[in-house]
């Protein structure tokens, strides 16, 4: 019996994908100063304020806040009508130094013998419905939303366009598990307030 399969990804804008790559951009700096740096850091971005939290050892010091707004500006937060700028948003940080039990559950004098600080569960599968061995609907998903973020930085086309975004496709799926036919495409995007305005300009027009 066919079936449909969504799939949803999120744009470089949207809260939790400004978030992973504080995260993930926190632990690249700390990686190129001390290749021997532990790091476990969270990030928390709510309207105006960010929140920087988790263990990190390391014989680098660095300006986590700077480097928060780093990210934060090259996303394209830049604008106080936001509500989210990076230069003027709050950012809190709450790192501390990795505990000394952890440490020593993953820390060995052979690094054949080094442990996991932390552990997670995820699951996925390689799939040839791409070149790139993701699932159809998900390649999809992310395509639109880059093509998005070019429209959005290029700002020619659609200006009023803000960084965060989500999209959904949805595919039909046959018996066999191959793809049939794209049964629905869902983009919603954060913009500037125009919708008012334009109502109210049909309206003038009407009368």
């Amino acid at each position: 019996m066919p079936y449909l399969f969504t799939s949803e990804s999120v744009s470089e804008g949207h809260p939790d994908k400004v978030a992973d790559q504080i995260s993930d951009a926190l632990i690249d700096y700390f990686l190129a100063y001390d290749a021997n740096s532990k790091v476990a850091c969270e990030t928390l971005v709510t309207t105006g304020q960010v929140v920087l939290a988790g263990e990190v050892k390391s014989e680098a010091y660095l300006d986590v806040q700077e480097i928060a707004r780093e990210v934060i500006r090259k996303i394209g937060y830049t604008k106080s009508e936001y509500m989210f700028e990076a230069d003027s948003c709050g950012i809190f940080s709450a790192i501390h130094e990795q505990s000394a039990h952890i440490n020593q559950g993953v820390e060995r004098k052979k690094k054949e013998d080094q442990g996991a600080g932390d552990q997670g569960m995820m699951f996925g599968y390689a799939t040839n419905e791409t070149d790139n061995y993701m699932p159809l609907p998900l390649e999809l998903a992310h395509l639109l939303l880059r093509e998005l973020a070019v429209i959005r930085k290029e700002g020619k086309v659609m200006t009023y366009l803000r960084p965060d975004a989500k999209s959904q496709v949805t595919i039909e799926y046959s018996d066999d598990n191959k793809p049939q036919r794209i049964d629905a495409i869902v983009i919603s995007t954060q913009h500037d307030d125009f919708a008012k305005d334009a109502i109210m300009l049909k309206r003038l027009r009407m009368m």
